[in-house]
């Protein structure tokens, strides 16, 4: 038997907004406390393999040459894969703590058929 319940969209909605709202104010703050981003002159969406350590300034990076369209959209969809990731682990824990003590009772027996047989020729 499938058993699921209805999750409300209001409060999925209100988390993806909150890590949004989190991660653009990471890439605010990433800036402020980051002095060096703001006297870089370039800025390219070609992979440097060689400077991976600084992939964690991409926000600063993004609001310092003013590519909020950019910004907004990685941040939109950051967020809505963590809500995602979020509730989908809530839920796994939910189902883990309240494991069903008493298996389900079936009200047809055993021995019973559960279809019509075929009819005769």
């Amino acid at each position: 038997m499938l058993e699921f319940e209805v999750d409300s969209a209001r409060s999925f909605v209100r988390l993806w907004l909150l890590l949004t709202l989190l991660v653009l104010a990471y890439a605010w703050f990433d800036l402020r406390l980051t002095p060096r981003l703001s006297a870089e002159t370039q800025f390219s969406m070609r992979p440097d393999w060689s400077q991976l350590a600084d992939l964690m300034h991409w926000g600063g990076r993004l609001l310092n040459h003013r590519a909020l369209s950019l910004l907004v959209g990685n941040a939109l969809m950051l967020g809505g894969l963590g809500a995602l990731v979020g509730r989908g682990l809530s839920h796994l824990a939910q189902k883990l703590r309240h494991r069903p003590i008493e298996e389900h009772v079936s009200i047809v027996p055993g021995p019973a058929p559960t279809s019509v047989p075929p009819p005769r020729m």
